[in-house]
């Protein structure tokens, strides 16, 4: 079955005046501000009145959180479908990380409608934006806890505190580079956070501990001799 079939005869254009509508609203909240975006200035970029909104849409903020999941649905469904494919617990924790930074800072427009058009208003939470979030951050819940099943991670450490911490750090990040203060390379960063958070996950054996102090006691001689 051809996709066209799947559409009454007026279907393709009424798909194609939605993106239009979409197109332009992502436009003008990247420029001016969600707020400060109307109704109106939707219609007059799309070249159609007021009224033909809302044959696509019920509300400016309707549009907003479809903006939003056209930009976050398919990066959760990448993350989803390569995580599945990763095998090391320390790969699947940077790849996560890693994409999530590469969207944000390759879109920032985005990055700033999410954190500071979207966030704040009264009904986030109970929205499908915030359903995509919880999906996605779930994903690396279930890698530190995967990490804890293993050995590698220590168990005591809460897998979603860590996960608040992780994107808590990207989006301090990715805004920087929203705003303009910053260029961020994704790569690097991620290395480092990856690094950050699996240094201080990773279970010490004792052996590791009996080296550590090893270390410390050769340090303090050699101190010893120097002075």
């Amino acid at each position: 079955m051809v996709v066209g079939e799947l559409n009454s005869p007026g279907g393709s254009s009424r798909n194609t005046r939605r993106e239009q509508i979409l197109a332009a609203a992502r436009t003008l909240f990247a420029g001016s501000g969600y707020d400060q975006t109307s109704i109106s200035d939707i219609a007059t970029a799309v070249g159609v009145a007021d009224g033909a909104i809302y044959k696509h849409f019920t509300s400016k903020r309707e549009i907003l959180y479809e903006v939003i999941r056209e930009f976050y649905e398919p990066v959760i469904d990448m993350a989803a479908t390569n995580v599945e494919g990763m095998s090391g617990i320390r790969e699947r924790l940077r790849y996560l990380i890693w994409l999530q930074l590469r969207a944000f800072t390759e879109q920032p427009e985005l990055c700033r409608l999410i954190i500071a058009e979207a966030r704040p208003m009264e009904d986030y939470y109970e929205s499908r934006i915030a359903d995509l979030n919880r999906r996605y951050t779930t994903l690396l819940v279930e890698v530190v806890e995967d990490g804890q099943r293993a050995g590698e991670f220590n168990d005591d450490i809460d897998a979603a505190m860590v996960r608040d911490v992780v994107y808590g750090g990207i989006e301090h990040v990715a805004w920087g580079a929203a705003t303009g203060r910053r260029s961020v390379d994704a790569t690097r960063v991620a290395d480092s956070l990856t690094s950050l958070i699996c240094n201080g996950l990773e279970r010490r054996t004792d052996r590791d501990g009996l080296l550590a102090d090893a270390v410390d006691r050769l340090e303090h001689v050699a101190d010893r001799l120097e002075r």
